[in-house]
């Protein structure tokens, strides 16, 4: 008999303004600015592979295209962080940021926009992500024509585990 290797999902951490695992407050995220996430710990024993979704709102619609860079800074002891990144809730590197991001490794992905505005939630789920190791935390940078929405209504980032199973 054959076994076979199915995936389960995990529970999700995430990344939000209040009420998440970790904070990260995006509202009202200028052009061309960056927001870190507060570090986060994976586990002891994390999964391989994640599915990550960006979840935003933009206050005024974008120009079709633009995106939202998501990189993920890791950590082998939850104290150090590449890229300038502080592992605190806080903005990134303002006015530099197109020079330090390039030191946070592989980019998660880019939310490519559509062009809407405020009360359409844009989202996009990033697979597989592989994380290096089991601290780190998000920057988002972003690279559209306008701000995200002023409020934290909508604005999150979750990293589901996805997990290999033999059956």
């Amino acid at each position: 008999m054959a076994n076979e290797l199915l995936v389960k999902q995990g529970t999700d951490k995430v990344w939000k303004n209040s009420g998440g695992d970790y904070a990260i407050t995006l509202a009202g995220l200028a052009v061309d600015a960056g927001r870190c996430g507060v570090k986060g710990d994976l586990g002891a024993t994390f999964a391989r592979r994640y599915a990550v979704t960006l979840e935003v709102n933009m206050d005024v619609a974008p120009t079709a295209g633009r995106c939202l860079e998501l990189y993920w800074a890791a950590s082998r002891d939850n104290t150090t962080f590449p890229g300038g990144a502080t592992g605190t809730d806080a903005a990134y590197k303002a006015g530099e940021v197109d020079e330090w991001k390039r030191q946070l490794g592989r980019p998660i992905g880019c939310l490519s926009l559509t062009a809407d505005a405020d009360g359409t939630v844009q989202t996009q789920v990033f697979a597989p992500f592989t994380p290096p190791t089991r601290y780190g935390c998000p920057v988002l940078i972003n690279k559209a024509d306008q701000a995200l929405e002023g409020d934290e209504d909508s604005h999150k980032i979750t990293f589901t585990p996805l997990i290999d199973e033999s059956q």
